[in-house]
């Protein structure tokens, strides 16, 4: 089931479906030198019918296709699937617009297991590359040649990817709950999330592991989809003082803390926390 929202509020810029009343505006836009030359499947002269075809596309969810409206009006488009393509008005362009629109729609892309994401861009679009390399995706080993039909040539394009576990290693989510805050547990944390595991030679608290695999455990469970994985709980001074696992659902979530005192003043709060946010992710 496709989760992605209708409307996201992106620092300034609205991203919505696109409507009937966008078509006039798409024209224009794709009819501009400064934005056709870029995409490769713009035809040249951008008709009407060409804009009713985005319309069409806006119409199919897994396309995560939304309009940027700023004040008002639009100013610009993004698709994120399956292949990424967006573009943006001269006038609202060097004000960061885009790069706020697409790291709100990655962001809500992601936030559920969603595939990856690829974008093919002309390696002399500086502007375009900086931001895909700026967002975090990688660059592909091979080019590839695409045909540009408002240049009427083909050029040779940079391919990238774009995967949910890059996303969250870059922008890791983060969960407050009072004066608590979550974080994806990484393996500098392994020496204080070791504290509060049973030592070898003891009985076990399942799922937990010894404290001398804490590093591989650290590495399975690390988080790869939003909402699961190992996570840990800081205090409002950034101290480690226990850790969760969270599972597909919420009853499969377990909570460790550093000391008896912390957990029964912070397990029910924390618990409602990830029951919460599981629940409504």
């Amino acid at each position: 089931m496709n989760c992605f929202p209708e409307m996201i509020a992106a620092d300034g810029v609205l991203l919505r479906p696109a409507e009937q009343g966008d078509l006039a505006v798409i024209a224009a836009h794709l009819n501009l030198p400064g934005i056709a030359r870029w995409m490769a499947a713009v035809r040249h002269p951008f008709t009407d019918a060409d804009a009713a075809e985005i319309l069409a596309l806006a119409h199919d969810p897994s396309q995560c296709l939304r309009v940027l409206e700023l004040g008002g009006t639009m100013v610009g488009c993004l698709r994120l699937s399956p292949d990424i393509w967006f573009w943006l008005a001269p006038s609202a362009q060097g004000q960061g617009l885009m790069s706020r629109a697409l790291r709100a729609a990655l962001t809500a892309y992601f936030n559920r297991p969603a595939p990856p994401l690829f974008a093919t861009c002309r390696d002399d679009n500086l502007a375009a590359l900086s931001l895909l390399s700026r967002l975090g995706f990688s660059k592909m080993p091979k080019r590839k040649r695409l045909f540009f039909q408002h240049e009427g040539r083909a050029l040779k394009c940079l391919e990238h990817v774009l995967c949910a576990e890059q996303w969250l290693q870059l922008h890791p989510p983060r969960l407050t709950c009072g004066s608590l805050a979550l974080r994806p547990a990484v393996q500098k944390d392994a020496p204080a999330l070791a504290q509060m595991l049973p030592s070898l030679g003891t009985e076990g608290g399942s799922p937990w592991p010894h404290p001398e695999t804490i590093r591989d455990f650290i590495e399975r469970h690390r988080c790869r989809i939003r909402g699961r994985g190992l996570f840990t709980i800081e205090d409002d001074n950034r101290c480690v003082i226990g850790m969760a696992l969270l599972g597909e659902t919420p009853d499969r979530t377990n909570l460790r803390f550093m000391t008896a005192e912390a957990s029964a003043r912070h397990s029910e709060n924390v618990t409602k926390l990830l029951r919460d946010d599981l629940s409504g992710a």
